[in-house]
């Protein structure tokens, strides 16, 4: 297997803050913009127009029932088919009346089956025929469609002598049918001017547009949060695959050491054990003694880390005890902690604390967190630990020691790989540490004291 490159891997720089990534964000997010703001604005004319057309149906439905039903009582259908021979008949008189009563109305043309103006609120237009009118010839076959107009240079001949200072209206053709047989017989068109109708318009097109920038706003906002989010996730999960790749070469490095220390440490083991059999001074044989003892841990941990090499779930399926474990880590401190003038103070809580994990596993992040503490008080101090158990059965571990604490500067890489403020130090003791602790479904966290030195807080999954 290709060990990955550590140059590569500890060099590697975070493609969160790199000119591509901005640049892709930038892309999108404009991309983005354009797409939600376009669509918004489409939809809200669509909306706005289909709002004002309905209104302006509604408008001349009304008109159209009103204008039928005079027709139907007057019986004024054979003015528009030409049959009776008096200009305005006198049952049509009420009709035209009405038309021209209309609320809003500044014109009305009454048409005849053929097309010609019967009657016109500008008398300039009677007897008048104006060709290719399409929504004449709509009418006729019996549609109504209204619409608002703009006056523009393309205007119709009709609309001639229309006010001063006209600019938009709202014209509509009203089919006149026969009261039993329904067939058109001719047409009224109507122009009118309602303020309050073309204010509405306005309004609604206002609402509309106002809605739909607030939406587009809205879903903007909520599509960045949530590329933020995702961006910071994938941040984190990319510093998480570098860290992984970091500590891979670490555990391969170590897996080759740790075998590789199997036998020169049992050799040093049988050296010993022989010592022992001869005729030795008694302090010799303590110290023969300490020899093997230290062997066998050393041992137990090469052993432990080997299993988890391959990841062996029976690895996570054993016990520690919490104060067993911490006392044994403080023997083997003792020398150490003597020569420093340290002096270590445990206070355990009530009963023995038995957290789910591997007791070597467990020790070896211990043994890392005193080494630091106690290579940081070098003219001596107290290393304090403690432990106390809560009603979800977590256990809780501290340590705190009387240092001078953790520079500012170095708060943020404490637990990435082979970052470290020692001068022979590795920077892989924590990191290796917190995966250990993290593994057993726990977590570990440091952090300067209230006024020295720094505390540590290890949790872990209790026996519940």
């Amino acid at each position: 297997m290709k060990r990955p490159d550590m140059t590569l891997l500890i060099g590697t720089s975070s493609l969160r803050d790199s000119p591509h990534h901005l640049r892709m964000l930038t892309v999108f997010f404009t991309l983005s913009f354009i797409a939600i703001f376009s669509t918004a604005l489409i939809l809200s004319t669509a909306l706005s127009r289909y709002i004002i057309h309905q209104m302006m149906m509604r408008d001349a439905m009304v008109s159209s029932e009103f204008l039928n039903s005079i027709v139907h009582v007057e019986q004024a259908a054979p003015y528009f088919l030409g049959i009776t021979d008096a200009p305005t008949p006198p049952d049509v008189q009420e009709f035209v009346s009405h038309v021209s009563r209309l609320p809003d109305v500044f014109r009305a043309n009454v048409y005849g089956v053929d097309g010609t103006i019967l009657w016109s609120s500008d008398p300039h237009l009677i007897g008048k025929r104006f060709p290719a009118n399409e929504e004449l010839a709509a009418a006729m076959e019996g549609e109504m469609q209204p619409h608002l107009q703009a006056m523009t240079e393309a205007d119709k001949d009709e609309y001639v002598g229309f006010p001063p200072g006209m600019t938009e209206f709202m014209e509509f053709y009203i089919p006149i049918r026969r009261e039993i047989t329904g067939d058109v017989v001719g047409a009224v068109e109507v122009y009118k001017a309602p303020e309050s109708l073309v204010s509405s318009m306005y309004q609604i097109r206002r609402m509309a547009w106002l809605g739909a920038l607030a939406a587009g706003c809205v879903l903007f906002s909520g599509l960045a949060v949530v590329v933020a989010y995702a961006s910071r996730v994938l941040h984190r999960q990319e510093l998480r695959i570098v860290e992984t790749e970091r500590l891979a070469v670490v555990g391969e490095m170590a897996s080759a050491v740790a075998h590789g220390l199997r036998n020169p440490l049992a050799a040093i083991r049988s050296c010993a054990e022989l010592t022992l059999e001869d005729d030795i001074p008694e302090h010799s044989r303590t110290s023969l003694r300490d020899i093997t003892n230290q062997v066998d841990r050393l041992e137990s941990w090469i052993r432990a880390f080997l299993i988890r090499s391959r990841n062996d779930p029976a690895s996570l399926s054993e016990q520690a005890q919490i104060d067993e474990v911490v006392r044994r880590c403080l023997d083997g401190f003792e020398s150490q902690m003597r020569k420093r003038g340290i002096t270590a103070v445990v206070q355990g809580g009530a009963g023995k604390a038995v957290a789910m994990a591997q007791s070597s596993e467990l020790e070896q992040v211990l043994n890392s967190i005193f080494s630091n503490s106690i290579e940081a008080m070098e003219g001596g101090g107290t290393l304090r630990v403690g432990w106390t158990s809560d009603t979800q059965g977590r256990i809780t571990v501290t340590v705190s020691d009387t240092g001078p604490g953790i520079p500012p500067d170095m708060m943020g890489r404490l637990f990435k790989p082979f970052e470290t403020g020692k001068a022979a130090g590795l920077g892989v003791g924590l990191a290796l540490g917190r995966r250990i602790v993290e593994r057993m479904g726990g977590s570990l966290s440091l952090r300067n004291g209230a006024q020295r030195g720094v505390e540590v807080t290890l949790i872990l999954p209790g026996q519940g």
